[in-house]
């Protein structure tokens, strides 16, 4: 890449100026509306009190407070003593994933409780992110095709609002280049094959959905380098994974990967009720069946975090299978909400940034994708992408869910761009 130091210093005022630009604008106030970020500061505290993962009984308040009678949150609010319905209030919890909070902590003992910890931690993910999507774009498409992309993600106005927020957001939008970038490297024969296995472990522990994109870099690194490059990805998962998993079998007597709020998710999203909350209503011809499968358990032999967990999950899975037609009406609802250029509540003209980088985006990636059909990059790139649609078409559609793979289609657009100069070639090209 041309000016290599100069290009990467520049991406890199271009991510740190407008979010420090925001900052300010924000007072050091986090933006509104709320959504997760109590919960992510309060882990952050109880890391820093010496209390691990765990929440306490003033997290479970602040819940039941933005719940109503006949809200279907007041479900697994109802008992004082449970977080979420699920974990017992300051006990050891595996409720969700402790990478973020742990970020959190960790520049929170040095900077204090404040809230420029929260814009740090993320600041410093989305440096890494604009860099990796520099350096894949330039490895992909030719050098010159590296700074172009590296800017479309620091200005992309959504990769900008979320560096503000005290939640995954930023981390998991800058991951994906990382991961990507680190599979290209490793299908090329030019670093090690664990690296992208870490890679993907480090953001599991922030976002557990990571897990699904470890079977694409196995697969591809397989058809690259064979057998011992895949095992060698699954291994640097494992390595990330394993303090996690051993630490849940000591503290809740069961060796869990998956967090297990994750089945509150699960019955959340696919129960009508919760759906209308967010604008979601169900057409009244889609049919809804086994009603009572949504009714929220509270049989005292579940004991424990994980059989509550585990009983919530059940419950929720034979939900949608008795409900065929409801989770194929679902399945598009989401996928068309996931694929939106606006959000999935717009609010006045809130939409129009990011519909004017995404749309045009989208329609050069769709060119891009069909012009490298036969590099195997290119089908590593769409295949993430894919992956995200299907994954979040089964469980989250909107805008959030989408934004870390914007990425994707900002890095396939800049190949298509038309530089003055003329093109440059690149791996993919």
């Amino acid at each position: 890449m041309e000016n290599h130091r100069a290009v990467l210093t520049a991406v890199a005022l271009a991510v740190t100026i407008p979010r420090l630009a925001l900052f300010s604008a924000l007072g050091g106030y986090l933006p509104e509306p709320p959504r997760d970020q109590e919960i992510y500061l309060r882990l952050a505290g109880s890391f820093l009190d010496g209390e691990g993962l765990s929440f306490s009984v003033d997290e479970h308040l602040y819940k039941v407070s933005n719940s109503r009678s006949d809200d279907p949150m007041a479900a697994w609010t109802a008992d004082p003593d449970l977080v979420f319905g699920l974990g017992r209030a300051g006990a050891p919890s595996a409720l969700v994933e402790p990478g973020y909070p742990m970020l959190l902590a960790a520049v929170m003992s040095v900077a204090g409780r404040v809230s420029g910890a929260v814009f740090l931690v993320n600041l410093i993910a989305q440096l890494l992110g604009a860099w990796a999507m520099t350096l894949l774009a330039a490895r992909l498409w030719g050098g010159r095709r590296g700074m172009p992309a590296g800017l479309l993600f620091a200005l992309y106005p959504y990769n900008v609002f979320y560096t503000a927020n005290a939640m995954t957001e930023a981390v998991h939008i800058a991951m994906i280049p990382v991961i990507l970038l680190a599979t290209v490297r490793a299908m090329d024969g030019r670093s090690r094959s664990s690296l992208p296995g870490l890679a993907t472990g480090l953001l599991f522990l922030v976002r557990s959905t990571a897990l699904f994109i470890l079977p694409v870099q196995a697969l591809f690194l397989w058809k690259a380098r064979g057998w011992r490059a895949a095992a060698a990805v699954v291994a640097g998962f494992i390595l990330c994974a394993a303090p996690w998993v051993a630490r849940n079998r000591i503290e809740l007597g069961s060796p869990i990967l998956l967090p297990t709020k994750g089945s509150l998710n699960l019955w959340m999203r696919n129960n009508p009720e919760a759906l209308a909350l967010e604008g979601i209503s169900v057409p009244d011809w889609v049919p809804v069946n086994s009603a009572e499968l949504l009714e929220y358990p509270d049989d005292s032999r579940f004991m424990t975090e994980v059989e509550r967990s585990s009983e919530l999950g059940r419950r929720s899975l034979a939900f949608m299978i008795d409900n065929p037609a409801l989770m194929c009406w679902l399945t598009v609802e989401r996928l068309a909400s996931f694929l939106s250029a606006v959000p999935s509540t717009p609010s006045g003209m809130a939409w129009i940034p990011g519909a004017l980088f995404y749309v045009p985006a989208a329609c050069l990636a769709g060119v891009a994708f069909y012009r490298s059909r036969k590099s195997r990059e290119s089908a590593l790139l769409l295949s993430v992408f894919l992956l995200y649609c299907a994954m979040h078409a089964m469980s989250h559609g909107g805008l959030r869910y989408r934004l870390p793979v914007d990425s994707i289609l900002m890095a396939a657009a800049v190949s298509v761009i038309p530089l003055r100069g003329g093109a440059d070639g690149g791996a993919a090209a």
